[in-house]
């Protein structure tokens, strides 16, 4: 069974360290928010997150995902001025995955970010994957608020489809890949 993966995509500035190290990210504010990505670049940056699209590994089977980010202030309980690189959630990267053996088109997978529900900075995928013979819909809402993180997760219906309009809410373009063996 193919389970709802994510992750995502904009270019902004970073600086590039040793891959062994990862990929160091410069924010808006300058500061530079350390990650153990390689290949990292900065998707957005919503409240106190830093959306990075990035892998694990060097020349290795794994595709590209979005990781999540904390970013270090002042008082948001977030140790050292450059972060935790180790602290960043693991999300699918939008786009048509086929799987590694059959080449059979599996999932598809948009995802977008900004004010994607009722005006809140929130981070939105709308997957459908493949079950069998048919298509299972699925949407896999993230709402960024003081508090931290809030989840959402529907199966078989996608309610927030109906704020992706809002001109604040943004799509990340989507890539072809394979699934991970």
């Amino acid at each position: 069974m193919y389970a709802f993966r994510f992750l995502s995509f904009l270019l902004l500035n970073f600086a590039v360290s040793d891959a062994a190290q990862g990929v160091n990210i410069t924010l808006s504010d300058q500061t530079l928010l350390r990650t153990n990505l390689a290949e990292a670049r900065l998707i957005t940056e919503l409240d106190d997150y830093a959306i990075v699209a990035g892998r694990s590994c060097v020349d290795c089977d794994e595709n590209t995902s979005i990781y999540l980010h904390k970013i270090p202030r002042p008082g948001n309980g977030v140790n050292g001025e450059q972060g935790d690189p180790q602290s960043a959630d693991r999300y699918t990267y939008p786009g048509k995955y086929v799987d590694y053996e059959s080449k059979q088109l599996v999932e598809k997978t948009r995802m977008f970010y900004g004010l994607c529900y009722e005006g809140q900075p929130s981070l939105l995928w709308l997957s459908e994957y493949r079950d069998g013979d048919g298509w299972v819909k699925a949407e896999y809402l993230i709402l960024v608020g003081d508090d931290g993180l809030k989840h959402r997760y529907n199966e078989n219906r996608q309610p927030s489809i109906f704020y992706i309009e809002d001109t604040k809410c943004v799509e990340l373009p989507g890539i072809t890949a394979e699934t991970e063996p």
